[in-house]
Order: C-alpha cells, then structure tokens, then sequence
C-alpha cells in the first residue's frame, strides 16, 4: 500500500485537517487485507489482562475468579461481534451512526431512573439487563466518535471552524457528557470530553477560539472548585497532591497501588504471589488497578511488554487512519485513537500516583463487559477500514 501525493500541505488538506473529504489516491491494485499485527497486539493485551484477572484471587472458587469466566465470555461475543462489524462495508455504519448515538443517549436518560438505573458505588451508572449489566457510558464512546465521523464526513471546509460551524458538533460531545458527570461520574465524562474534542480538534478550530476557552477554563476553576465538585471529588484531588494526608482513608487506595507496583521491582514477585494483590491490600484490583497487579507480579518487565503490545495496537490504528479512504474513515481511526490511549495513559498515571483516581478502566485488561464490548466494537471498525481501504 502506498500513498501518492504531491506536498504535505496537500496531504493535510486532503485528510480533513483543511478541506476534501477524500484522501489521496491510493494504489488500484491493492487488495483487501486483514491487520493481523493490530489482531494479534490486541489479542496479547487480552490474554495479559485475563492472566492478572485470575491471579486477583486467592481462592479458585472465589468471586473473582467468576469475573475471570465471565471476562472470557465477553470477549467471546466481542469477537463475535467484531466478525459482524467486519461483515458490512464500514460506510454502512455512516447511515446508522445517528441512531446508535440517540439510542446510547436514551440509555443515559433511562439509567437516571430509579426503577431502571442501578445504584451502586455512590452512582447510578448501570442498566439491570438480567444476567448482565449494561453501563452505557462505555458504549457512548464509540457512539460519539461515529456521529462526529458522520457529520464531518460531508462538511467540506477550507478554514478552521468559528463559534457558528461548532455550535452542533460541541452540543454533540457536550449533552453525553453532562449526563454522565450527573450520574455522578467525572472520571468517564472527562474521558468521553478528551474523545469528542481530540475529533474536533483534528477538524480545525479557530486558534482564538482555543485561546478563549482557555481563559474561561483558568478563570473559572476556583468556581468550579468551590461549586462545581462534590466534596468526595475535592478529597481525591486533595489526596492526589499529598496521599499522606489521609493514608487509612481517601489516600489509602493510592498509597496501597504505588506499594504494590514499587515492590514488583524488575521482574515481579510472579504469578498469583504478589502479596498486595493476594492479601487485598490492592484496591479494585480486578478493574481500575489492574495494572498494579501487574506490576507487583511481573514487575518493570511485565509492564513493558504490556505498553509495548499497547504502542504497537496504536501504531497499527495510526497506519490504517493515514491510509483511509475518506473522512469518516480517517476520523474513526483519529477517535478510536484517542479513545484507547487517553484511557490507557489515564489509568496507569492514575496507578503510579501521577494522576487523580477517577473511574477509569484499562482497556482490554481490565474486568467489565462493556467497555470489552466497546473496545472490541471499536477495534472491530477500525480493522473494517483497514480492510477494505484499497477496493474502492
């Protein structure tokens, strides 16, 4: 596969950045071709993450390792699920890119509701689906990224947009995002923001647009401190400067997850013998701390093997994202880019103590089966367009 064009401006243009919303021509003897380097990096994460899900229990018939089968499973059906993205043209899904994103945004409506909304965790995040439970937030990403893709697909442009061109593209991004910091939930409304933007940006926004908001955003945020966060959300702040400050209560999560990664030293304590994990000290340590079992069991060594599967999948998106055919291809990819690495470089900063703890999972390592189903769905699309880029 080659690219045939005659400057980098012209590339850039023709990319969506500026202009065309096709992209250059590519080569018409090109077949269609499976990405087994994304299949199978994506297929290491998995098996590196179910392998540190089974150590997280000490006891084989303990819940957890229930979480191990049902992990399996869900990929299971997001394999499955994948054959069928893959089945149908990618262009398909512009025409019902609409309607998934209404159908996610009624799900968010319907799980503020008492009689359908599930509590738990101090927030109503989940859908009682039976022997399941749905979490919506999850799926609205990909949700997001396609009703951008799809509304940018036709926007031919030759500037960056003003105030007027992003009023519906930002009450896009903006109306999932109040729903789910509502639930309440910042740390996946924070996410979600990173993902509709990083669209938005890719596009084109007028620089004194940026340079606004950003104003507003420094001026607003002792408001927004004082009467924007709830006092739980001011203590993870809070603890996140100085853990110490409450080490047996808000601070204990982040101090045990920083013990557990530091004692793995090089390679680990090994498998099912990290004592943080095996004891409990590790909070959560089957979904948002999953890294830190990780660390303590294979140590610096387990860690680089899992980031370098990690830049390897995102390398192989950002090749398939240079060679699509349209704007809605390439905007896809520029999404789905964004929204597995913002979640992996937010989950493991969060473990190591650089970053607040928010309620973000790592992604294809971590328990939970919708945001497996989410990624898997998402890697599903971006192996359709790199599969189908050079028949056209």
């Amino acid at each position: 596969m080659r690219l045939v064009f005659a400057s980098v401006p012209d590339y850039y243009k023709s990319v969506g950045i500026l202009g065309s919303q096709y992209s250059p021509d590519m080569d018409p003897n090109a077949d269609r071709k499976m990405d087994w380097v994304l299949l199978w990096a994506m297929l290491a994460v998995i098996v590196m993450g179910l392998v540190n899900l089974y150590s997280a229990a000490t006891d084989p018939l303990s819940a957890t390792t229930g979480y191990f089968l049902k992990q399996v499973i869900y990929y299971g059906i997001g394999f499955v699920l994948m054959g069928a993205i893959l089945f149908f043209d990618y262009r398909f899904y512009e025409r019902i890119a609409y309607v998934l994103y209404g159908l996610n945004f009624l799900a968010l409506l319907l799980v503020r509701l008492p009689g359908i909304g599930i509590y738990r965790n101090g927030a109503r995040q989940w859908i009682n689906l039976g022997p399941v439970m749905f979490q919506p937030s999850e799926t609205m990403k990909l949700a997001l990224i396609m009703a951008l893709a799809a509304y940018f697909h036709n926007k031919v442009r030759s500037m960056r947009m003003g105030v007027r061109e992003l009023l519906v593209p930002s009450l896009i991004v903006v109306a999932p995002v109040l729903l789910i910091v509502m639930q309440p939930d910042m740390g996946t409304g924070m996410h979600l923001f990173i993902t509709g933007s990083s669209i938005l940006f890719f596009v084109g926004i007028q620089r004194r647009i940026l340079l606004t908001v950003t104003l507003l955003g420094i001026i607003s945020a002792p408001i927004v401190w004082q009467y924007g966060l709830k006092e739980y959300q001011r203590d993870r702040i809070r603890t996140f400067l100085d853990p110490t400050r409450d080490p047996r209560g808000h601070g204990y999560n982040a101090l045990q997850s920083k013990i557990a990664v530091g004692s793995g030293e090089i390679f680990g304590k090994g498998f099912t013998k990290g004592t943080q994990t095996q004891l409990d000290f590790t909070p959560e340590g089957h979904t948002d701390f999953i890294f830190s079992v990780l660390a303590e069991e294979w140590g610096f060594v387990g860690c680089l093997l899992l980031l370098a599967a990690y830049l390897l999948l995102l390398s192989r998106i950002v090749s398939i994202a240079l060679m699509a055919q349209d704007r809605f291809a390439m905007l896809i990819a520029i999404g789905v880019l964004t929204m597995i690495s913002s979640q992996v470089v937010i989950n493991i900063f969060m473990v190591i103590g650089l970053f607040p703890i928010v309620g973000i999972p790592l992604p294809l390592a971590s328990y939970g089966g919708s945001s497996a189903l989410n990624v898997c769905a998402s890697l599903g699309l971006v192996l359709n367009i790199g599969y189908r880029r050079g028949i056209f």
